[in-house]
């Protein structure tokens, strides 16, 4: 905020005129709101979380030890799908079984209730066992819904156990929490304060939705890049990525958002990079070959397209490809949107004079 600070003088006098003007200063603030939306599990609430580390104070006590609560959950759970899961898999298969140094481990597991530091041990060992990875990278085809971050839980399973445990902000960027109704946070960059509003994405949440749109400067549609080969974990029969295009085409041809800009984030590209050398995005659209799609460039550039011939909003669309657990890349890329926006707003502004 030193763009919005007047010079200080030495007196008190002085000094209290200064508190005045800077007070009137902040008071005339222009302030611009936006609206993040998007399908579950596109990372929305990431993008918030890492403006809170940015912009604010970071996450308070209270928020840390709901989250010491949370992660512990997300690795016993995440695991325990993954083994019934392969339990499954076993029984339709005779290939697969549990081989008798997995048991052990394979069990404490299946029946915990919380995570001890035992437990987390086991979760660690059954991790390092091929056929559970293989599970996990084709827990599509298994019928398994858990979150992208994973390897992360388990790697971190025993830190997680630990009765001194304090979260980091790397695991609170990686935490799953289903994000229900509306959160927002204010902050001030750039002489400008900005309401961010982050909401729900899975189906149920999306009736909640409206009450938001009013005097929204600009839309930050967020998808998940690695989710073109997964379905909605409310609906086992819809692909993530068609969802996430039947929505992006719904909320831009919508009349709240006439005069808003349009971001779109094409978020885990991290995880996307990795993926495509396993399972390329030809072997799942039938309207491209292995050479169209060859690389990590031609691939983000293809379901950039899709995003691109689904948006019906009156005025341009920015994408940027983006991971939004990494703070200094999410730190640079807002510096930039944030200018994008401002700049918009204010021809905006004068236009309507």
């Amino acid at each position: 905020m030193d763009c919005c600070k007047p010079k200080k003088v030495g007196n008190k006098r002085s000094q209290a005129i200064d508190d005045d003007i800077r007070d009137a200063n902040q008071n005339a603030l222009p302030k611009l709101r936006l609206l993040l939306l998007g399908t579950g599990d596109s990372g929305k609430s990431t993008f918030l979380k890492q403006m809170k580390v940015l912009h604010k104070d970071g996450f308070s006590q209270s928020e840390l030890d709901k989250y010491r609560a949370i992660l512990p959950i997300n690795a016993l759970g995440s695991m325990q799908q993954i083994l019934a899961g392969y339990v499954e898999a076993c029984a339709v298969s005779k290939k697969m079984r549990i081989k008798s140094k997995m048991k052990e481990h394979f069990d404490k597991v299946r029946s915990a209730e919380e995570l001890t530091p035992e437990v987390a041990n086991s979760i660690e060992i059954l991790w390092n066992f091929d056929e559970i990875n293989m599970v996990f990278e084709s827990r599509t085809d298994y019928h398994i819904n858990v979150p992208s971050a994973c390897p992360y839980y388990f790697t971190n399973a025993k830190r997680f156990a630990d009765r001194d445990y304090v979260p980091t902000n790397e695991d609170i960027f990686n935490a799953k929490v289903r994000t229900t109704g509306a959160t927002d946070i204010v902050f001030e960059t750039g002489c400008v304060e900005f309401t961010l509003v982050d909401v729900g994405g899975q189906r149920s949440e999306r009736r909640k939705w409206l009450h938001c749109f009013d005097d929204v400067t600009s839309v930050l549609f967020l998808t998940a890049l690695d989710e073109y080969d997964m379905v909605l974990e409310e609906d086992q029969k819809q692909n993530r990525l068609q969802e996430s295009l039947h929505l992006f085409t719904q909320v831009s041809s919508s009349q709240f958002f006439e005069q808003s800009s349009w971001i779109l984030f094409l978020n885990k590209n991290d995880l996307f990079i990795e993926k495509i050398k396993k399972y390329p995005l030809h072997k799942f659209f039938s309207d491209i070959s292995e050479k169209d799609v060859s690389d990590y460039e031609s691939s983000l550039a293809y379901i950039t397209q899709k995003y691109v011939a689904a948006f019906r909003g009156p005025g341009p669309l920015y994408h940027f490809a983006t991971c939004n657990i990494d703070t200094r890349a999410t730190e640079k890329l807002f510096v930039a949107l944030r200018d994008t926006i401002i700049t918009k707003a204010l021809q905006e502004s004068s236009n309507n004079v």
